[in-house]
């Protein structure tokens, strides 16, 4: 990571990528190209294959990507275990952590039983050492690590606390960390927002537009997309199309560019429709003859320059019912105390009343108690002191961050609704999936086959057929 390869200072070029996934071609003959040290934003529907074409630049599976290229991608989450996270970071660091054991070996080393030539051999050795140490900021690099660390939520104390010790979405953050800290040449970031509350997002932000290295982002934030990114490269059709900008900017130049496109495609039916017309009237008209051609040959170049039919991404509405109005309160805590150990409580001094009318957002730093407020209100624990009240009628429907554990992934989504709702016919279950976008063969599909935003809609569509 520290000797960067003579591809740190070039640009990445690579055309004609194909990607088949299983039966399915996912990118055909489409062009890949980064500018060193911009950053890009990758955008596309859910399964058009964001994650998969990520993956395969990652692995270096593409034919003619350069094999000595770095590139890191943040993976899902490290291991929980007895590793403390500083030293999960600097773990990273293969060659600091091989010099200064090499180190360590050669000052543990008893000289004095070394021959001549030996002793010598030992100190050149140690001095080379000690230099390339120099060299690499290896002194530096606890503190770089734990400034990494810091800025995504860390506090000092926990520096030395083991990884198993945190959750999944902090473990994500420590996966972030450790990415951050390589500097490769090429760094990958798919989804990097889903586990950062605002302090994180602003650090991540501000870290990221300080790199001089190239980034490319799979993400549905479009804040983030706006702050960060240089270019939008868009996944459709089995194309990547490039624009220059943020997010704000490739909304605007592709609605242009599909509003001109579509006035085009109008305007050269409109021609075709006229010289068809002509041909229609005279073609039977010998004296005509050479003017019905000549609209022939018109009508067939048209055909030669049309303007593709342009098929917008239809969008999809999320309908959720609204039940029958009940009576105040729906759901009371009075002088709450929150929790799971009433020695050690979360969060004390909970009042809040919610009617059919509430609209609130919990905001808060991890671990400030947001989930551990959400479960009091729906039951799923009990409050340590004061009280609580649910309207015997209230039905809650709650989507977590943790709603894919739930979806059994060897299952379809419609067999995950018959499973749960088995007198219901198959259509009304089909109909209501396709409202969110789980249409047809994706209705089909085993659940581990479908990408997260259309497990997140799958998960949708099963709260909303709750009726909360």
């Amino acid at each position: 990571m520290h000797d960067k390869s003579e591809l740190y200072n070039s640009d990445l070029y690579i055309p004609n990528v194909t990607i088949i996934a299983g039966h399915q071609v996912l990118i055909e003959e489409a062009t890949l190209k980064f500018t060193r040290g911009r950053r890009y934003g990758l955008i596309g529907r859910n399964g058009t294959g964001k994650t998969t074409l990520i993956n395969a630049i990652c692995r270096k599976e593409l034919e003619k990507m350069p094999q000595n290229l770095h590139i890191l991608q943040v993976e899902q989450e490290v291991p929980g275990d007895d590793m403390n996270i500083l030293d999960h970071v600097l773990a990273c660091d293969t060659e600091r952590l091989a010099l200064l054991k090499e180190q360590d070996e050669l000052v543990a080393t008893d000289t004095e039983k070394l021959e001549e030539l030996e002793k010598m051999e030992h100190e050149n050795r140690l001095e080379e050492v000690i230099e390339r140490l120099g060299l690499i900021d290896a002194a530096e690099a606890p503190s770089k690590a734990a400034i990494i660390l810091n800025g995504l939520g860390f506090s000092e104390e926990q520096l030395v606390w083991p990884s198993k010790q945190f959750s999944g979405g902090w473990r994500m953050r420590i996966s972030i960390a450790k990415v951050v800290f390589c500097e490769p040449e090429v760094l990958m970031l798919d989804e990097p927002t889903n586990h950062l509350d605002l302090v994180a997002l602003i650090w991540l932000e501000q870290y990221v537009m300080s790199l001089d290295v190239t980034v490319v982002i799979v993400s549905h934030a479009k804040d983030f997309l706006n702050n960060v990114v240089d270019e939008i490269i868009e996944l459709s059709n089995k194309k990547l199309e490039y624009y220059r900008g943020n997010f704000d900017t490739y909304e605007r130049v592709k609605g242009e560019q599909i509003k001109n496109r579509i006035k085009r495609r109008e305007y050269q039916l409109e021609e075709i429709a006229h010289n068809q017309k002509f041909v229609d009237q005279f073609r039977a008209n010998a004296k005509r003859a050479t003017l019905v051609q000549s609209r022939m040959k018109v009508i067939h170049k048209i055909r030669e320059d049309m303007e593709e039919e342009i098929f917008q991404e239809p969008s999809y509405v999320f309908k959720f019912p609204v039940p029958p109005r009940l009576n105040r309160p729906l759901l009371r805590i009075t002088d709450g105390t929150l929790g799971y150990d009433k020695d050690v409580p979360i969060i004390k001094g909970v009042n809040i009343d919610i009617d059919m009318d509430t609209r609130i957002a919990f905001v808060g730093p991890n671990g400030a108690g947001k989930s551990t407020l959400i479960k009091s209100f729906t039951g799923k624990i009990d409050i340590l002191d004061g009280h609580r009240s649910i309207n015997g009628k209230l039905s809650i429907g709650l989507f977590d961050q943790h709603h894919f554990e739930s979806l059994n992934p060897r299952l379809s989504a419609l067999e995950t609704f018959r499973k749960k709702y088995p007198e219901i016919r198959a259509e009304p279950l089909m109909r209501h999936l396709g409202s969110f976008g789980i249409s047809d063969k994706l209705a089909l599909k085993p659940m581990q086959l479908l990408s997260g935003g259309q497990k997140s809609r799958v998960a949708f569509a099963l709260i909303t057929y709750e009726e909360p």
